[in-house]
């Protein structure tokens, strides 16, 4: 059964890596002809049974996401005034900007054409909103679009996100006295209508505390309320899988209910001679384990755990024994019969890969040293073993987390968790008891905490370090597999050369002369990154906003990793602007930078900056940089007065211009017209018609201009006036809200200028 799930996976997994879905008809042709050479060939049954499989995981997986794509909002009702009517799927999750919730979509009118509609959509509802319970039919007036999301190289991929989770549009609910109840259902989303109540009543008896908002992730999985600081103290330390309810919470609890219910059902004799005690315990432990993944909505991780401990209980009870391979696979199977594409998301490779880790590494031993030498050799596989997947997905590890787990899984298995648990089903029953366990679990945790935060606060307890391609990610995998085999066996250590590629391989740079220049895609705002052989420059980090969305940490600070970027040598921030400046914080707070430079240097204290002053030069790696407004002595102008660079290697220019306008494209052409032209322009102010003056656009006749906008954005940009000026001057327009993260590979001595679009060399089917 193992290597039919692998072979499974691997079809599913082979889909994802589609540009566009195959034709159906050749799809089931291909499963029927593998289906029947099984049948046939019986000689060869064995191998052709295991190729059958990965078509039929590729099979299953096509069928799933073609009904998934099956509706998308027409294009020419993207944000058009919508009626729409719909149930309530999930908790509403308010901040001190909107609420947010998914909709089970039933009708939408526009105009006087009503459809019926099987859709899920993500809605926000900005200003005072009414009390929205899950499972409650409302009708709503709504402006729509598509799934879109920034696309760039190592940045979180929104719209596969989307896909896995069946959500095919997103929008906001407009002001309107149409906006009404319909009626209050208790048969639809029940474990959430449950979950709901359950918080509402959480929220009233949790303490007064910093950590207060762990506990409701603890019980229910909900984690919206936690802030990013914490998180950072999380990834510091390797411990924040203990705060997303998992195989691990699930497993404490179970054991605990086991060996609580074990020793009281020891106590009646009566009870032993109809039941045996492990067996009484065991199925006690399921049923808690289970309700404690409802608790958490039924999320991936819980229910791998959940399944597999269902698969053990049953066994033990029908008194059979079971591999844990073959557990595992079950356990994969089942997850991927539910949603095949569960694979898209990286909890399911942490949260399989896991169980994997500890099975293949604990298996193969005679006579261990006791429960702590488990215990320690449990953590090290995990510690040890996945070292390549979070170095392939989040660009770091932390160097502590081995001290880290140990004192904090304990911890929580012994004087959180419990308490938790008690809590909850005490919570309708004896509030008052319920407040004191949540007190206790709290002040627990806050103790936890200090110490959490005293290890995220050591010299280097993070490693940030880039996996240039696939294959070193292999190459690495392999080594650790070799390293975690039983001592004794011959060839182990060379799992020691297999990691040296990880160690030694880096991440590929311009030759001396040669500039890379990449604009990343951060929606409505610009940033850009420039290499030469040994320096980094950044131009600009994206917004951020109150709602947590940080494009300097989210988009710009992965792609810097990725890259293999030790440091940035000179960070450009144009203006004031938020789009430009926004992000600027969390890469000065969590990135090595040597030099500041700006037009508004108050606005990045306590940080030191130097203006950005015409006729600043430097040279690096036989590239000449050169600011060419604003001026010295001149007044703040707003965007009028963005930091405008000059990149030239002798062969090819880029002029970077952030959010310049008329005025200062005039005060240019009447100080520097003949330093303007330029092989590469990003357009200034995203395109706006108060930019593009024509004798500017003439005088740096540019061969690519480079728009970096937000899809639909509300300012229209760029605008269609300003897109044709430039296409009349020959420029080829790339707009990053259709093309993702855009970079040029500009050498020192190749006149061959070809852009690498990422939306288009990454094109997955799910993409618009």
């Amino acid at each position: 059964m193992f290597l039919y799930t692998i072979a499974f996976l691997a079809g599913d997994v082979y889909l994802q890596f589609f540009s566009h879905l195959p034709n159906a008809l050749y799809v089931y042709t291909i499963l029927f002809v593998s289906v029947l050479l099984s049948i046939v060939f019986t000689r060869y049954r064995y191998y052709l049974n295991i190729m059958t499989a990965f078509v039929l995981g590729f099979s299953y997986s096509y069928w799933y996401a073609s009904s998934t794509l099956a509706w998308s909002l027409p294009a020419y009702l993207e944000g058009k005034p919508l009626l729409i009517s719909g149930y309530i799927a999930s908790i509403p999750v308010t901040d001190d900007w909107q609420t947010n919730f998914i909709v089970d979509l039933e009708t939408r009118q526009y105009d006087s054409e009503l459809v019926k509609q099987k859709a899920k959509i993500h809605l926000a509802w900005r200003g005072e909103v009414p009390p929205l319970m899950v499972g409650d039919k409302w009708q709503w007036v709504v402006r729509l679009k598509r799934m879109h999301s920034t696309q760039n190289p190592a940045g979180y991929d929104y719209e596969a996100w989307a896909l896995q989770h069946g959500i095919r549009a997103k929008g906001y609910v407009i002001s309107s006295n149409q906006n009404q109840l319909i009626a209050s259902h208790t048969a639809h989303h029940l474990i959430n209508q449950w979950r709901q109540k359950l918080n509402e009543k959480l929220q009233h008896y949790l303490p007064d505390s910093p950590t207060s908002p762990w506990l409701t992730a603890l019980i229910l999985g909900e984690r919206h309320q936690i802030a990013p600081a914490d998180w950072e103290v999380l990834r510091a330390t390797g411990t924040n899988h203990l705060m997303a309810i998992a195989g691990l919470h699930i497993g404490i609890l179970a054991g605990f209910v086991h060996f609580l219910f074990s020793f009281l059902w020891r106590r009646s004799e009566r009870l032993m001679l109809w039941c045996p005690t492990s067996i009484a315990a065991s199925v006690a432990a399921l049923v808690a384990a289970i309700f404690y993944s409802l608790l958490a909505g039924f999320s991936l991780p819980t229910q791998r755990a959940a399944i597999m401990l269902s698969v053990f209980v049953i066994l033990l009870v029908c008194r059979r024994q079971i591999n844990a391979w073959h557990a595992w696979s079950m356990a994969l199977l089942v997850i991927l019969l539910l949603n095949p594409l569960s694979v898209l998301s990286e909890s399911f490779w942490l949260s399989f890969g896991t169980i994997a880790l500890i099975i293949y590494g604990m298996g193969g031993r005679l006579a261990p040293r006791g429960w702590w030498w488990k215990w320690g050799r449990t953590q090290w596989i995990i510690g040890v073993g996945l070292i390549p997947f979070s170095l392939l997905f989040f660009q770091e590890m932390s160097l502590i987390l081995f001290i880290a787990n140990t004192v904090a899984i304990p911890w929580l298995g012994f004087f959180i968790l419990p308490f938790c648990f008690l809590s909850t089903l005490f919570l309708f029953l004896i509030p008052n008891f319920a407040s004191i366990l949540l007190g206790i679990a709290d002040k627990s945790l806050g103790g936890l905490w200090m110490f959490l935060t005293f290890l995220s606060h050591l010299p280097h307890a993070t490693w940030h370090h880039a996996i240039p391609n696939v294959w070193i990610f292999v190459s690495a995998f392999i080594g650790i597999l070799l390293l975690l085999l039983p001592s004794g066996v011959r060839g182990r250590l060379l799992g020691v050369l297999w990691l040296l590629p990880l160690l030694l391989v880096k991440a590929p740079v311009p030759a001396s002369g040669g500039v890379w220049l990449t604009m990343l895609d951060v929606g409505q705002g610009l940033s850009l990154v420039v290499e030469t052989q040994s320096h980094v420059l950044v131009y600009d980090a994206g917004a951020s906003n109150p709602r947590g969305l940080d494009m300097g940490e989210s988009v710009v600070l992965p792609y810097l990793r990725f890259i293999g970027a030790e440091r940035i040598d000179k960070l450009v921030l144009s203006h004031g602007d938020n789009d430009h400046m926004g992000g600027a914080k969390s890469l000065l707070n969590h990135f090595p930078v040597l030099g500041i430079e700006t037009s508004t240097p108050d606005k990045i204290k306590p940080f030191y900056a130097n203006y950005c002053l015409s006729g600043e030069t430097w040279e690096w790696d036989h590239v000449r940089f050169r600011f060419l407004y604003p001026e010295k002595k001149a007044p703040y102008l707003g965007n009028d007065s963005s930091c405008v660079l000059q990149i030239d290697n002798g062969e090819q220019s880029i002029l970077l211009t952030g959010d310049i306008e008329k005025l200062a494209e005039k005060n240019l052409l009447e100080t520097d017209s003949e330093r303007l032209r330029a092989t590469i322009l990003t357009a200034p102010h995203h395109g706006s018609r108060t930019s593009g003056l024509l004798a500017f656009i003439r005088a740096v006749e540019p061969r690519y201009v480079l728009y970096s906008t937000g899809y639909r954005n509300r300012y229209h940009f760029p605008h269609p006036s300003i897109i044709k000026r430039y296409n009349e001057a020959d420029s080829i327009g790339l707009n990053t809200a259709k093309t993702g993260a855009i970079q040029f590979k500009i050498e020192k001595y190749n006149p061959v200028l070809l852009p690498d679009l990422f939306r288009v060399t990454h094109h997955r089917y799910w993409m618009d």
